[in-house]
């Protein structure tokens, strides 16, 4: 090749380069290396991994799981530099909390886009029907409307979307796990459920069921049409939202979550049955799998890992028992990634052979448990703005240990000031 810059390599060469890096973000910097190399015609995208972004004290960085675990600077906008993350969606969006408690919206790594999210919960939505009367003071016909509570100030900590955002889709529908801030700020730590429509912010409360611990909800998920939570006694609550707008309630979105059926999946009511593990819904070959990260008692690391598929379920004549969770006893070829409200799973068939391996890959969610139920369970904090963020790694089903390969380096605290761990979906 005769002498030149390395913007003057050939396409081929670059779609060699391009083809040869397994990490997203790694190709993103490669396109921004000169314009040449950005213009280059490429292949279509290897198949890709979600990153882990950790919270260092010089700022969020980023570490591949196809790289090894290799860290990557992570650019973001001044605002979003020290904010708290709460979870991702694919296309490289992320759940960010730009004011630590408030100022929530949608940002696209890679773009800068953002949508805002919701910063106001509506309350309960009390649902009647209103008549609708004809020019003669007949009724003609009903209509459904509907009444909200006081509004409150929300906390979200963990978040889904029922499809892939847009700026101006209003068909899209996001959930959320989320505490209300009292007076003066302070934190209710029972969790809500709440929804919107992407774009409005005003969250509507889900109806809540129980406030036995084992229902408090831990995670959430859509799948086939409707949101899963899961409550920390591991059972089940499903979503379906129905959009009605009412035009005689300007500028609030008034639709409302219905509640389509509890699933006594879990373990019990009892404070007992609500310790000492986290449950992740995930989404596999057309099935609902709840992953389970069980926790050290002295420390809440984790120490192993398990994996429940969601069955039928013919015990009585309870139909909340229609269901209920089976143990699997092998991940059968799959890399699994769990997370409150951002958990996939991918096919190691999909990827180059010996390119990955079946496993699951968990992060450092204790403070997401701490101050809840849970709190005995995890060491204590000099501070409770302060997240746990070494607990990161990789684990096989039990009876194996897990490995922890997205290490702290030397220097960094065990603890962030700003976020706790996040995966960032490809």
């Amino acid at each position: 090749m005769a002498e030149g810059g390395w913007d003057e390599l050939p396409d081929d060469v670059v779609q060699q380069i391009d083809g040869r890096l397994p990490c997203p973000l790694d190709r993103v910097f490669m396109a921004a290396c000169c314009k040449s190399w950005r213009t280059a015609p490429v292949g279509p995208p290897a198949r890709s991994l979600p990153c882990l972004i950790l919270p260092l004290a010089r700022g969020p960085s980023v570490a591949c799981i196809l790289g090894g675990g290799a860290l990557h600077g992570l650019d973001l906008p001044a605002d979003a530099r020290r904010a708290r993350f709460f979870g991702s969606y694919e296309g490289m969006w992320a759940f960010v909390a730009l004011r630590r408690r408030d100022g929530h919206v949608l940002l696209n790594v890679r773009t800068g886009e953002r949508i805002p999210l919701p910063d106001i919960e509506f309350g309960k939505v009390t649902r009647f029907r209103r008549a609708v009367y004809d020019d003669n003071g007949a009724i003609q016909t009903f209509r459904w409307a509907g009444i909200g509570g006081p509004r409150r100030p929300v906390m979200m900590l963990a978040a889904t979307l029922s499809r892939a955002p847009a700026v101006d889709d209003e068909e899209c529908v996001a959930g959320a796990i989320l505490n209300v801030l009292g007076p003066e700020g302070r934190v209710n730590h029972w969790r809500y459920v709440c929804f919107w429509r992407l774009g409005s912010q005003m969250a509507i409360q889900a109806q809540e069921v129980s406030t036995h611990v084992g229902w408090s909800p831990q995670d959430i998920a859509y799948f086939d049409g409707r949101f899963f939570v899961l409550t920390k006694g591991e059972h089940l609550r499903t979503y379906t939202v129905l959009n009605e707008p009412d035009p005689n309630r300007e500028g609030v979105d008034n639709f409302h979550a219905k509640l389509c059926n509890l699933y006594r999946t879990g373990r019990g009511d009892k404070p007992d049955d609500a310790v000492p593990r986290a449950g992740y819904l995930v989404v596999s070959r057309g099935q609902l799998l709840m992953v389970v990260k069980e926790w050290m008692p002295d420390d809440g690391a984790t120490s192993c890992i398990r994996l429940f598929a969601l069955t039928p379920a013919v015990l009585h004549d309870d139909p909340d028992s229609s269901l209920a969770w089976t143990a699997v006893e092998s991940l059968d070829g799959r890399l699994l990634v769990v997370g409150p409200g951002c958990s996939r799973a991918y096919e190691c068939a999909h990827f180059p052979s010996g390119c990955i391996q079946e496993g699951v890959y968990f992060l450092d969610d204790r403070t997401y448990y701490n101050y809840t139920f849970f709190a005995p369970y995890f060491p204590e904090q000099s501070s409770p703005d302060e997240f746990s963020c070494t607990d990161n790694g990789r684990c096989r089903l039990l009876p194996a240990l897990p490995e922890h390969c997205f290490p702290i380096k030397p220097g960094e605290s065990s603890f962030s000031t700003y976020s706790p761990p996040v995966w960032l979906l490809p």
